[in-house]
């Protein structure tokens, strides 16, 4: 035997005047008492499956196997414990999650990331979405009309450079804007003798950017030539600065006057000579004939600041 090694204990160690001893089989000692109260029948606890119980009052040493009183807790021989309580078991999850709450559980999941997304894009993309929204509803509201059209004339007046009104019989000033074939006919010789022009304004029912004019002279050439043709014309309108002079070719039908105007609620046109009358299968007349005046633009686009 190897003299540094601990002695062995070779059985119970008693202390002198008590009734504890104390035990050890690897060098560690526990004590305990031989004259504790016997424990309760109905508090001792149930034994192991390893302990095995002799008779009422024994009980065998699951450890070596030695007899105990049944009152002991550890075993006289190697002071193992001879009931051991049973282990502590986890408790029952209060609720237990079937398929349908963890379908219910991802799908509220999707939704949460859904609205936190929405919520990152309206914070961070919002600004940019209604000043693009707010670009789109100004161009549709201000630009109704990007292409030039005829530009409807709601009114047509025809006067002398003094106001007197101006039309013979049936062939009014109104029948510049009713389409061709309804000419306009009033006595140029008279305004001429009394130093006085022609004067036509048209008004619209908006302001128009006007491109241009068409002048239509009667188309049958004899009755062309009969009467007097529109030559020299001085252009205006409310928001011009300078007035626009042109002159009219003699010929007869269409002729295109470039004209621009911005912002016009009104053009008028004043004749200041005409192509003189002349004679045709032996006839010739005093007035000045015009079959029709078209005004071609597009609605402005008015500055709101």
């Amino acid at each position: 035997m190897d003299p540094m090694a601990p002695a062995r204990s070779q059985g119970p160690e008693r202390r002198h005047g008590t009734n504890v001893i104390s035990v050890s089989s690897d060098g560690n000692y526990e004590e305990f008492s031989l004259d504790r109260p016997p424990v309760e029948a109905s508090r001792a606890p149930a034994p192991t499956p390893t302990t095995r119980v002799t008779n009422a009052d024994t009980i065998e040493c699951p450890s070596c196997g030695s007899t105990n009183p049944g009152t002991n807790l550890h075993c006289q021989q190697c002071g193992a414990r001879l009931r051991q309580g049973p282990l502590p078991t986890a408790p029952r999850p209060a609720v237990q999650a079937t398929a349908g709450v963890r379908a219910a559980l991802a799908i509220s999941g999707l939704l949460l990331v859904v609205i936190l997304v929405a919520l990152i894009f309206n914070v961070f993309g919002g600004e940019e979405t209604a000043s693009s929204t707010t670009l789109a509803t100004s161009t549709s509201t201000s630009v109704v009309q990007t292409e030039n059209n005829v530009i409807e004339v709601i009114r047509v007046d025809c006067l002398s450079s003094s106001g007197e009104p101006q039309g013979l019989g049936s062939l009014t000033c109104a029948n510049l804007i009713a389409g061709e074939g309804s000419e306009f006919q009033t006595n140029w010789e008279e305004l001429e003798a009394a130093e006085e022009t022609l004067k036509i304004k048209l008004y619209f029912r908006e302001p128009m950017t006007v491109s241009r004019i068409e002048w239509i002279n009667i188309g049958n050439e004899t009755r062309f030539r009969q009467n007097h043709r529109a030559r020299g014309l001085l252009l205006n309108s409310d928001n011009q600065v300078a007035e626009w002079v042109t002159e009219l070719d003699d010929t007869p039908g269409l002729q295109i006057i470039d004209y621009a105007a911005l912002n016009a609620t009104w053009i008028e046109i004043t004749v200041n000579s005409t192509h003189r009358a002349q004679v045709v299968d032996g006839n010739f007349f005093s007035e000045i004939a015009i079959d029709e005046i078209t005004v071609w633009g597009r609605p402005a686009i008015v500055s709101s600041g």
